[in-house]
């Protein structure tokens, strides 16, 4: 079957344009979305006529406004959209318009651009298969492009094809080595290049930097990704993810003051270690398991009450270390400003100041008024829910003392309230609860609908207690039920994040920071090597490759390994004939025996061809009389007749 290359060269070119158009089309306005798909279809229009009515010139021109708009919408808060907005024309008008070898290379630049332009929004694992295929794509077209530069109306036959293309698939494939080997070890900027002009994302519903229970009557759940931690599996009970402490009430809402007072923490033991991925622009609190003891990441600060914060919010992926003590409990060395964890609003409500200075006179100690407020909650018919909350200013007075029904938030701020009113130390803590477990992955999954808050109360003699209220609700059972089934979706959901997980990890957050901890681990792991332990490890890597050596050989050489006995017999008689005649044989052509026994004039020969010939020819097996004559007469040669 003969094929054009014009036609090859056309069907490449699309298909390029596409590699580069659908990553970018979910992020575009609705002109060039249209533009685009206009110029898609008339461009398979005029292909079929093979008629091009509109000039180049004429296209250029007509989109002289359309860059003139979007130059003047650039500006530093809008720097992205009207930039792939003009990329997406420019390939609409290479798309309309006639198609030269010239232009087809500005096609695929156009569609190298929109490609990498997408990433600005979204660096997905997706970008990669993408960016692959329209490098094979593209590595195809231009050995094509060689083809028709040379003669435009060429035609290749279905072998020749094959070849062609072969070779264009081969020189990319033939990179990918380098690429695996340079990817490592290249030189690294600090700069995001990818999400310099990026706008950090906007943070949804779930972790707050304030808590003000009483603001709506519902709370909707966001399933939206948070955070990503590698370790191992933990019980349920132990999943509180710390992000940032409440110390201060003003009005209804408990806010952070910085100006929190000194004191030492003493961290217990065994430490759990985790690599925490948020996801961009969430927080600039540094999450981890509670309560962290120490967290790695450059420009971090660290506070008093085991807190950690970013500078600033963050549009780039990045990842960090933590090591955290889970016992629940924060040991003071110092002592702790009590004034400071006591202070209460002149508005808070008679009826709370009332049941706090009830549970104050009734316990001996904060560790008997703690367990009293805790039988409180306990024991008054509490419920959590997302649905049917108290508003309004006295929003925390009605919820403990007529709906008792609410969720963390007014659990954890209303017991911090009466716990002050009370005189116990006490402060709110925001973070996260739970997690759903990626087997395959080894880390857990933590979503915005998992935000959750609890209370830290302080205990002379112990430190900073953790009391989560809402586990004192009546049907709080489920909250840390980890037992239920997975359904197909939700593990087919996971396997999918898994390889999502390992993208941002191997590619996205590969900077310079990790490329100088590999090189510095990989120097001090040579440091210790010695020479026997080089020679255990290359003895499995040398009978490898001794191995495929063997294999090599065999697939080389199994057509000699592989004849049959006739065949065997028949190069022992050319060889014994070529070393003592002067007769040149043809080993490939059977038929021409008689003629070489007619040639040498030599008895045995003709002996050997008779007895060969009658049993070969005849399509029957040697017998053993015949095959030990022949093999004597070999061994004999045919030297002595000649």
């Amino acid at each position: 079957m003969i094929r054009s290359i014009s036609g090859i060269i056309a069907i490449l070119s699309y298909a390029i344009a596409l590699c580069g158009i659908l990553p970018l089309f979910p992020w575009l306005a609705t002109l060039p979305r249209l533009l685009l798909v206009g110029g898609l279809l008339a461009a398979f229009w005029q292909d079929r006529r093979g008629a091009w009515s509109l000039k180049n010139w004429i296209l250029t021109s007509s989109t002289i406004p359309l860059f003139l708009y979007y130059a003047f919408q650039f500006n530093r808060s809008n720097a992205v959209q009207p930039v792939v907005s003009m990329l997406a024309v420019m390939l609409t008008v290479r798309l309309v318009g006639e198609k030269n070898g010239r232009n087809y290379l500005q096609m695929y630049a156009l569609s190298l651009f929109c490609l990498a332009s997408s990433s600005l929004f979204d660096l997905s694992p997706l970008f990669l298969v993408y960016l692959a295929s329209l490098l094979l794509l593209i590595a195809l077209s231009l050995v094509m492009l060689t083809f028709h530069a040379h003669d435009s109306q060429m035609v290749l036959a279905r072998q020749d094809l094959r070849r062609v293309l072969a070779a264009g698939v081969i020189m990319p494939l033939v990179s990918l080595p380098l690429l695996v080997f340079f990817f490592p070890i290249l030189p690294r900027t600090q700069i995001p290049l990818w999400n310099v002009m990026s706008v950090p994302i906007s943070r949804s519903s779930g972790f707050t930097d304030k808590v003000e229970p009483g603001g709506s009557s519902s709370v909707g759940e966001s399933a939206t990704l948070a955070f990503r931690a590698e370790l191992p599996r933990q019980p349920q009970q132990q999943l509180y993810w710390r992000g940032t402490v409440f110390n201060q009430l003003v009005g209804n809402r408990w806010v952070r003051d910085p100006a929190v007072p000194a004191e030492v923490i003493r961290y217990g033991s065994p430490r759990i270690s985790q690599i925490i991925f948020p996801e961009p622009g969430r927080s600039r609190f540094l999450l981890a398991l509670d309560s962290p003891a120490d967290i790695t990441f450059l420009r971090s600060r660290r506070y008093p009450d085991g807190i950690f914060e970013m500078p600033g919010l963050s549009g780039r992926r990045q990842s960090y270390s933590a090591e955290s003590s889970t016992a629940g409990i924060l040991p003071v060395v110092t002592k702790v400003d009590r004034s400071f964890y006591l202070r209460l609003p002149e508005t808070i409500p008679a009826r709370l100041r009332s049941l706090g200075e009830g549970i104050r006179q009734r316990g001996g100690s904060d560790a008997e008024r703690v367990q009293l407020l805790e039988d409180y909650f306990r024991k008054g018919n509490f419920r959590y829910s997302l649905q049917g909350l108290p508003t309004g200013d006295h929003a925390i007075e009605q919820f403990l003392f007529e709906t008792r029904q609410g969720h963390c938030e007014f659990f954890a701020s209303s017991f911090a309230i009466v716990a002050r009113a009370a005189g116990i130390p006490t402060r709110l803590v925001g973070g996260y609860l739970g997690g759903e477990y990626n087997e395959l992955g080894g880390y857990y999954l933590v979503t915005e609908q998992m935000a959750h808050a609890w209370v830290e109360v302080f205990l002379t003699g112990r430190g900073w207690v953790r009391v989560d209220p809402s586990s004192l609700a009546v049907n709080a059972g489920g909250v840390w039920n980890d037992s239920r089934k997975r359904s197909l979706g939700l593990r087919l959901r996971l396997a999918i994040d898994s390889f999502d997980h390992a993208w941002n990890r191997s590619v996205i957050t590969y900077d310079f920071e990790r490329q100088v901890n590999v090189a510095q681990s990989a120097g001090k792991r040579l440091q210790l090597v010695s020479w026997k332990q080089i020679l255990r490890a290359s003895i499995k890597p040398a009978l490898f490759s001794c191995m495929m050596v063997v294999v090599w050989l065999l697939i080389k050489n199994r057509h000699r390994l592989l004849l049959s006995p006739q065949e065997r017999l028949l190069r022992r008689f050319y060889r014994r004939m070529k070393r003592d005649t002067v007769i040149t044989v043809n080993r490939g052509n059977r038929q021409g025996l008689f003629e070489i026994a007619a040639e040498s004039g030599n008895e045995k020969v003709r002996e050997f061809v008779r007895i060969y010939a009658g049993a070969v020819y005849r399509d029957r097996q040697f017998t053993s009389s015949e095959l030990c004559r022949l093999k004597r007469l070999i061994r004999e040669g045919f030297s002595s007749q000649l």
